[in-house]
Parts: C-alpha cells; sequence; structure tokens
C-alpha cells in the first residue's frame, strides 16, 4: 500500500481534451484523489465521471472532487484553494487555465486584456503562493518514497510566435512563460519542480501529435522524471515531440 496517504493531483482549469485527459491518466497512473477546478458546473460532472471510469478500466478506485471556481475572482480562487488543502496530501498542481478567443488590436478592450493576464498569470502566481509551503511540507514530512511535488503549467509557442489576431492571449502565454522560468529559478533549490507542456498549435482527437491522449502522456512523463537531470519542458508540435527547451 502506498505509504503516503492520498496522493492529491489539483487541476486547475478541467474541461474536454487536455484537462480531462491529464487528470484521467494522472488518476490511473499515481494519484488517488484529484480536485478539479472549472467555471463550468455541467463540464465538471461529466469530467468527474470520466475520470472515476478511466481510473476503474485499470483498477484503480480514486476520489474526484469539484469546485465551481472563476479564476479570475481571486477571492474565489483562494477560498477554493484553502478547502483543497484538506483533500488529502497535495504534490501536483497541474494549471490549465486559459481565455481562448480572437483579439484584434485596437479594437481589443483593456479590460479583456487585464482579465487575460488575471486568468493566466496572476492566478497561477496565487496558486503556487498558496501550494508552494504545501508541496514542501508534503516532501519534507514523507522522505525517501518518491514524492515528486511539483507545478506543472500548459503554455504554447505564442512567447517565441505570437498571432496578431490572438495579441491578448500571446501576450498572457508570454507573460506566464516568464513567470514560471521565474518559479524555476527560485523553486528548484528547494526541491519543487516547475515544469511547461508546451502545446505547438490546435488540438485535435485526429491529429497525430497535438491530440489530447498525447499531449496528457507527454505530461506525465515530465511529471513522472527522476533525479538531477529533470528536464523542466516539453513540446507537443504538429509533426514531433521534442524535449529540447523552446521558450
Amino acid at each position: 500500500m502506498d505509504p503516503v496517504s492520498a496522493r492529491t493531483l489539483l487541476l486547475i482549469g478541467s474541461g474536454p481534451g487536455i484537462g480531462v485527459a491529464v487528470a484521467s491518466l494522472f488518476a490511473q497512473k499515481h494519484f488517488d484523489h484529484i480536485a478539479l477546478f472549472a467555471r463550468n458546473p455541467s463540464q465538471l460532472e461529466a469530467d468527474q465521471e470520466t475520470i472515476l471510469s478511466s481510473a476503474a478500466e485499470v483498477g484503480r478506485q480514486v476520489h474526484v472532487r469539484t469546485w465551481k471556481v472563476d479564476i479570475s475572482d481571486l477571492e474565489q480562487l483562494k477560498a477554493a484553494l484553502t478547502e483543497v488543502q484538506s483533500f488529502g496530501t497535495l504534490e501536483c498542481v497541474y494549471f490549465n487555465a486559459a481565455r481562448v478567443g480572437g483579439s484584434k488590436l485596437f479594437d481589443f478592450p483593456v479590460e479583456e486584456i487585464e482579465l487575460d493576464l488575471k486568468v493566466s498569470v496572476t492566478a497561477l502566481y496565487v496558486a503556487v503562493q498558496w501550494a508552494m509551503p504545501i508541496l514542501a511540507n508534503t516532501m519534507q514530512t514523507n522522505p525517501g518514497i518518491g514524492i515528486k511535488p511539483t507545478i506543472l503549467v500548459t503554455n504554447s509557442l505564442l512567447p517565441v510566435d505570437p498571432i496578431p489576431e490572438l495579441f491578448s492571449l500571446s501576450v498572457a502565454k508570454a507573460a506566464q512563460a516568464n513567470l514560471v522560468k521565474s518559479l524555476q529559478k527560485s523553486l528548484s533549490k528547494g526541491g519543487i519542480r516547475v515544469g511547461m507542456v508546451i502545446v505547438g498549435g490546435i488540438v485535435s482527437p485526429d491529429s497525430n501529435f497535438l491530440n489530447p491522449t498525447t499531449i496528457a502522456g507527454q505530461a506525465w512523463e515530465l511529471f513522472n522524471q527522476d533525479g538531477a537531470d529533470w528536464k523542466d519542458q516539453v513540446s507537443i508540435l504538429e509533426d514531433r515531440v521534442d524535449w529540447c527547451p523552446c521558450l
């Protein structure tokens, strides 16, 4: 039996595609408790059923709890995070939230730019600020049994190749990648790993590489690494998977 009680994954930004695919695979492989944050209660319910079913397929029983959260409301986000703290032993936070939509230069309202930054950057900052001492405590109180305190973030190629028609999302993803890099430099010294899953294109079930199953599999490989040579970035591109840093 796993000596760690109820290893917990917090997925911020659950939904069809990457979110539920990551949570389902991580539930099959390792985690006993799955905490889901999203705005849509019906989607949360569907994701919960998918995760439970996926775990059952490999003979695992997991607990899934859902929180209807608008993460741009920072007080609402903080309240939900506080509740997650008693839901098992936090080992991984996967940040998958973003506002994906068109934004026309000079016509897009400033308030919407600020909202994109709040969702992709400020909410991530708040989540990591909350998670950091908890993950450190998880590591310190469970020595020698393979605990992997980790923060993973879904990003894209927009920081290096922005799309003018998506300029607001491009700006938000660039700022998010910069924050992640700062977190990597800061937190790695204390043993908390911070990684990025770079999704380099439009996700589709029909894509050879850019499909939810492949992306989730690479996210798992990123999390599941051992040792000092831990790589902090994997890129899933239209024609390949690349473990060389691109951001």
